[in-house]
């Protein structure tokens, strides 16, 4: 007969009646420290989690420029540079002659020659004429182009010399003011003797009608009364030629003050002849220092884009150099993508690491969130970072600041909590 078979080994009664009325109900007390302890180390990590914060990170690319950009100088014309007068780093100012170009005319002379033009504008400028046309112009030969300019305005200068300060102005001027005062003095005793013989000729003419008179009567002969008639009428002929000098004189009186009148106009045509030619002069004289003299646009530091050396070839419009305002400022620029760029608040700090100065060794500069952009390039907006402390770095050094200098950027946002942070992930795996 065969054996009944064998229960399976998990059937096998493995815990006693005892363990198993102890497991199916554990104590009170242990339940309630298990829930105790769990509640606690729960609150303990929510209390963590809301009070640990860390930002989040918005980085970029950063270049640092000027806030005032390089000023370029360009060439105006094609030749050889013949002398350079500035040096690498040199500090220049505005207006500052930097360099020749190749001319056919002396530059010396050229410059000289501006010099004593602004001297004669500056005699100009202060009423001074008569001084500035009396000043002796130094003779220049190798002006090249402005050569006939000068001769025409050494022309008109000589001319206005002679009319204003030699003997033939002078003397013209002299000898028509003294026929003017004696044409005056005549005028005055020709007008007392008027006077005179009016006066001569009223009593005659009263004379006259009382001999008329008498003769009528019977008491004068007519012999006497055509006497006494001959009379009045050679006095009154004495009044007339009188008068007649005196409209002569006052004839030539007005011809003599017309003489001084076109003398002067004369002279003021020959002095405003001089000063525009002199004008002229300094017009061309610009131009040409504009083509043949590299002068510093601004105040600040010489920077060559290339090494330049004397005699070297030069085009019209190449840019020879560059000079870097003095004491500009310097910002940060940073574009920045859509990622988290709704965080990115004015006034935030920022982290930068510049490439060129590794931060493990010369540490990090820390700046500001200036401005934002708002309207983007390419999907990324324009971020200004300001430096309040300039380029001092967080280990202590400063860094010399060259406009262009590239570093990564990272813009601290404002902090969240790691509880907030979980309801956001909450909230977006609900969504």
């Amino acid at each position: 007969m065969a054996k009944p078979p064998e229960p399976p080994p998990a059937a096998v009664e493995l815990r006693s009646p005892d363990v198993n009325e102890v497991l199916s109900k554990p104590p009170a007390w242990l339940v309630r420290w298990g829930i105790t302890v769990l509640a606690f180390v729960l609150l303990v990590l929510g209390g963590v989690a809301y009070w640990v914060e860390y930002p989040d990170l918005v980085k970029a690319t950063l270049k640092v420029v000027a806030t005032q950009w390089p000023k370029s100088v360009i060439v105006r014309t094609e030749g050889r540079l013949m002398r350079l007068l500035v040096r690498e780093q040199q500090p220049v100012k505005a207006g500052q002659q930097l360099a020749f170009l190749e001319s056919t005319a002396n530059t010396a002379d050229v410059l000289t020659l501006d010099q004593v033009v602004d001297s004669l504008i500056g005699l100009e400028q202060r009423g001074q004429i008569q001084e500035m046309i009396r000043n002796p112009l130094p003779s220049f030969f190798q002006l090249g182009e402005l050569q006939q300019s000068y001769q025409t305005f050494q022309e008109t200068s000589v001319r206005a010399n002679a009319l204003t300060t030699s003997g033939v102005y002078a003397q013209k001027r002299a000898v028509l003011q003294n026929d003017l005062q004696q044409l005056m003095a005549l005028a005055v005793n020709n007008n007392a003797q008027i006077q005179l013989y009016e006066h001569d000729l009223a009593l005659t003419e009263a004379e006259l009608k009382s001999q008329e008179r008498l003769m009528k009567q019977g008491y004068v002969s007519q012999n006497d009364y055509r006497q006494m008639l001959s009379r009045y009428l050679s006095k009154k002929q004495t009044v007339a030629q009188a008068r007649n000098t005196s409209h002569n004189h006052q004839m030539s009186k007005n011809q003599k003050q017309q003489e001084l009148v076109e003398l002067d106009r004369t002279v003021r045509e020959q002095r405003n002849t001089m000063l525009q030619s002199l004008h002229t002069l300094k017009s061309q004289l610009e131009a040409w220092k504009q083509r043949f003299v590299v002068v510093a646009p601004t105040n600040g530091r010489v920077s060559f884009l290339t090494p330049l050396q004397e005699g070297q070839s030069v085009k019209a419009g190449q840019e020879l150099l560059y000079v870097l305002p003095a004491g500009a400022g310097y910002t940060g620029e940073m574009y920045v993508g859509e990622y988290n760029f709704g965080k990115v608040r004015q006034g935030q700090p920022v982290i930068v690491k510049f490439k060129s100065y590794p931060y493990q060794e010369f540490g990090i500069v820390t700046g500001r969130v200036l401005a934002i952009g708002d309207i983007p390039r390419d999907s990324l907006w324009r971020v200004s970072v300001q430096f309040p402390q300039g380029l001092r770095t967080s280990a202590g050094r400063q860094l010399p600041f060259r406009n262009g200098m590239m570093a990564s950027a990272e813009i601290i946002t404002e902090e969240v909590s790691l509880l907030e942070r979980f309801f956001y992930d909450l909230r977006k795996l609900i969504r």
